[in-house]
C-alpha cells in the first residue's frame, strides 16, 4: 500500500523523487464521508478524507487521514476529525480553536459567527439565543466537512483542472461557483445542475 501511495503521489508531482515530491503537497480540506471511500494507497474502506493540493502544479487529490499523517507528515486533519466526532455526538459541543480558525479561513462561517464563537468559547452557561447560534454554527461546520459539500468542490476542481489544458474555456463562472460553495457550504440545485451540464457538455 505504501508503494502504491508513493507511486501515485510522485505521478502527480513535479519531482520524481519521493523525499522531494511529498514536500510539494499541502493540506486543503478535510471531510467525513458517510459512504465508504478508497484511499490513494488502495486501502478500503475509509471515511476520514483529506484533500491535498500540490504547491507547484496546483493538482488536487484525496488521501485517507492515516496516510496523510504517516507518509506525508501532515497532521491538520486530526484536529478537524476530532472536532467532527465531538460535534456529531453532541451538537452543543465545541469545535477546537484551531478548527474554528480553519473554518473561518476557508470562509465556512461569517465574521460575526467567528467572533461570536470566540466570545462564548469557554462559557458553559449561555442564553437560549446563544445556544441557538452556537448550534447553527456547529451545523454549518458539519455541513462544510460533509461528503456532499466536498463532492461539489471535487466537481468544481475537476473542471478547473481540465480548463488548464483547454484555454478556450472561460473559468469565471466556475470560479464564482467555487466562491459560493466556500461561503455557503454547498451549491444550490441550480448551480449544481449548471456545473453538471458543463461536465456533460465537454465530457470532462
Amino acid at each position: 500500500m505504501h508503494y502504491k501511495l508513493t507511486e501515485e503521489i510522485i505521478d502527480l508531482s513535479e519531482s520524481d523523487q519521493w523525499d522531494f515530491a511529498k514536500l510539494e503537497w499541502s493540506f486543503e480540506f478535510a471531510y467525513y464521508s458517510d459512504e465508504s471511500q478508497s484511499c490513494l494507497c488502495g486501502h478500503y474502506p475509509i471515511r476520514n478524507i483529506c484533500v491535498i493540493k500540490n504547491k507547484k502544479n496546483h493538482k488536487i487529490t484525496e488521501v485517507g487521514n492515516c496516510c496523510i499523517n504517516k507518509f506525508l507528515s501532515i497532521d491538520d486533519g486530526n484536529k478537524i476529525f476530532t472536532s467532527i466526532k465531538k460535534v456529531r455526538d453532541d451538537v452543543k459541543g465545541s469545535m477546537s480553536a484551531v478548527v474554528l480558525d480553519y473554518l473561518y479561513r476557508k470562509k465556512g462561517i461569517s465574521d460575526f459567527e467567528y467572533q461570536f464563537y470566540r466570545s462564548i468559547y469557554r462559557k458553559r452557561i449561555l442564553s437560549a439565543k446563544q445556544w441557538e447560534i452556537k448550534e447553527r454554527i456547529n451545523r454549518k461546520f458539519l455541513n462544510f466537512t460533509s461528503y456532499e459539500t466536498n463532492s461539489h468542490f471535487n466537481k468544481i476542481n475537476k473542471v478547473l483542472k481540465w480548463a488548464q489544458n483547454n484555454s478556450f474555456f472561460n473559468t469565471d463562472f466556475v470560479l464564482s461557483l467555487k466562491r459560493s460553495c466556500q461561503q455557503k457550504g454547498r451549491l444550490t440545485e441550480n448551480q449544481l445542475s449548471a456545473l453538471n451540464n458543463i461536465i456533460q457538455k465537454f465530457n470532462i
